[in-house]
């Protein structure tokens, strides 16, 4: 015992400090060995796995997939449509739309103005059917079976035409075509031309002076027939054209008839 006690007094108490110390290195050593390894493994783990769109940002690849099915459709519908390849660089801006139409094939679409243009264009070249044989307002529309009071001749009768206000001296039109059928002088309706049509009815245009056609001429539409005169049994009016139609022995209504 007093050896012992001797020996941590002496050389053998620093010898067995030293080998604790060195003891209490090593495993330090060895412990951040194993630490230090086992934070490179799982580092290299990491770098070697492979970064995606949806582990950063989970909407890149959504609008990765949504962006190639576009461009997917509009290749497909430009390939359906023939619609053929643009060869202009991108900063030559392209054809007006005037040119690319008038370069357009036979089977080119019309754009909705050319249709519009052409309806119009129909519609102007189309013939005309009647006319009023002046431009002024209607005086007095026909009455049919009705009777009316005549301030000229001061009695109650049917009025068989219509009175169409007009300018002293202007010019009578033929309200429809057809074959002059009589000029002549009337006691009742003043200077008349009569025009049968293609349908067989009589245009009678009374209050025409000065004719100008003459029984058996063909008359189109809005052909000058002469100018206004007067009528005598309507001479209280104010200066008009008097216009009755005959469908064989009916008075038909002018003002129905124009309008058709």
């Amino acid at each position: 015992m007093e050896r012992f006690t001797n020996f941590l007094r002496g050389r053998g108490f620093a010898l067995a400090l030293a080998a604790c110390v060195l003891a209490a290195a090593v495993t330090g050593i060895w412990a951040v060995r194993t630490l230090r390894s086992r934070m490179e493994e799982d580092l290299r783990g990491e770098q070697t796995a492979p970064l995606t769109g949806a582990e950063t940002d989970p909407g890149i690849e959504e609008n990765e997939e949504a962006e190639a099915w576009q461009q997917e459709t509009a290749e497909a519908a430009k390939e359906q449509q023939g619609v053929p390849e643009s060869s202009a660089s991108p900063s030559t801006p392209g054809p007006s739309a005037g040119s690319s139409s008038s370069s357009a094939g036979s089977g080119s679409v019309l754009e909705p103005s050319e249709l519009q243009t052409s309806s119009s264009a129909a519609s102007v070249l189309a013939p005309l059917v009647y006319t009023p044989p002046v431009t002024g307002r209607v005086l007095a529309g026909y009455s049919g079976d009705e009777l009316v009071y005549s301030e000229t001749l001061g009695d109650w009768r049917t009025h068989n035409g219509a009175d169409f206000a007009a300018e002293e001296g202007e010019q009578v039109v033929a309200p429809a075509a057809g074959e002059v059928e009589q000029v002549t002088v009337d006691g009742n309706w003043g200077p008349v031309v009569a025009i049968r049509d293609e349908e067989g009815r009589l245009w009678r245009v009374c209050g025409v002076a000065d004719p100008q056609v003459k029984e058996g001429d063909k008359v189109e539409v809005a052909q000058p027939l002469g100018q206004v005169g007067t009528v005598g049994c309507e001479s209280s009016l104010e200066p008009h054209v008097h216009l009755e139609i005959l469908d064989e022995d009916k008075y038909l209504d002018p003002v129905k008839i124009l309008s058709k």
